[in-house]
């Protein structure tokens, strides 16, 4: 539409400037009535034209964009995606102030202030993880906390609800290999990220979310992922992972829907992001992600 508007504006104003000087250098007398139809069949002219010079463009734009950013399959998109992106850096408090501005303003306006999560990311640094392109703009996070077994089960049971959780439910980054219980708190887009179409950054986000559970909480035979369902399509996109729904809002202090993975289940999981990774490095322990999370363990 903004194409269209500079070309409309562009021709409407050369035509005018065109007929003005006709008029004044043959010294052409027309009456005010006259002069606004030309203007009206100058504007219908001009804008026919420049629809018909923006609007195949668009078209255009908008199937490639369904078909794959670079007009291919959008499996090959989102590998081409996969190699522009990467983790955020940890310490990057720019990154975690913007995402959690996002989470107050589009999911929960009573969720962890940002000076308070900076303490839980000082505790645990994997709680809070973010996908950035090579410029360093922000296109999704995700926090996923690994709990004590009493603050899990004060959320399974619906006890306690996510705004009641303090620094002493998180277990330290040392404790990531022990913990069995995994919170997934969210999985966010940045709505504002202009990098890729909406449906690549969010085939992007899963993909390194699944890099990042894999890596660091790998399937144990004790350890199980839970998660609320805030949103419609958060729902949606637990139920085609595997989770099954084991709690209704009404039924908890969340008042959401609960959904649990048992360890089998996760495991079965993990094979399944292995087995979208074939060929890609980004789903192997590169010796970048074995350093970063040596790193996030001092």
């Amino acid at each position: 539409m903004i194409d269209f508007v500079k070309k409309f504006s562009a021709y409407f104003s050369a035509t005018l400037t065109l007929l003005v000087g006709i008029k004044t250098g043959f010294s052409i007398g027309l009456s005010w009535k006259l002069l606004l139809l030309m203007a009206f069949v100058v504007a219908l002219a001009c804008a026919s034209i420049a629809w018909t010079e923006v609007f195949p463009r668009t078209i255009a734009r908008s199937r490639r964009r369904r078909k794959g950013e670079d007009g291919g399959p959008l499996s090959l998109a989102v590998r081409l995606a996969l190699d522009r992106v990467r983790f955020a850096a940890r310490d990057d408090e720019s990154v975690a102030a913007q995402a959690n501005r996002i989470v107050r303003r589009g999911l929960d306006k009573r969720c962890i202030k940002y000076r308070d999560y900076k303490e839980w990311r000082r505790k645990n640094p994997t709680v809070f993880t973010a996908i950035t392109d090579n410029e360093n703009e922000l296109i999704g996070f995700f926090d996923v906390f690994p709990l004590t077994d009493k603050a899990g089960r004060g959320l399974i049971n619906g006890t306690l609800d996510e705004h009641e959780l303090t620094l002493d439910a998180v277990v330290s980054s040392d404790k990531n290999d022990s913990a069995h219980m995994i919170y997934i708190a969210s999985i966010m887009v940045n709505p504002r990220q202009n990098v890729f179409s909406p449906i690549i950054a969010k085939e992007v986000l899963l993909l390194k979310f699944g890099e990042f559970l894999t890596t660091y909480f790998p399937p144990t035979e004790d350890r199980s992922l839970f998660a609320y369902a805030h949103t419609a399509s958060g729902e949606r996109l637990l139920r085609n992972a595997g989770f099954t729904n084991t709690s209704l809002s009404k039924d908890n202090k969340q008042c959401d829907p609960l959904y649990e993975m048992s360890p089998s289940g996760y495991n079965e999981l993990a094979k399944t992001f292995y087995a979208l990774s074939t060929g890609k490095r980004t789903f192997r322990r590169t010796r970048r992600a074995v350093e970063e999370r040596k790193t996030c363990a001092t």
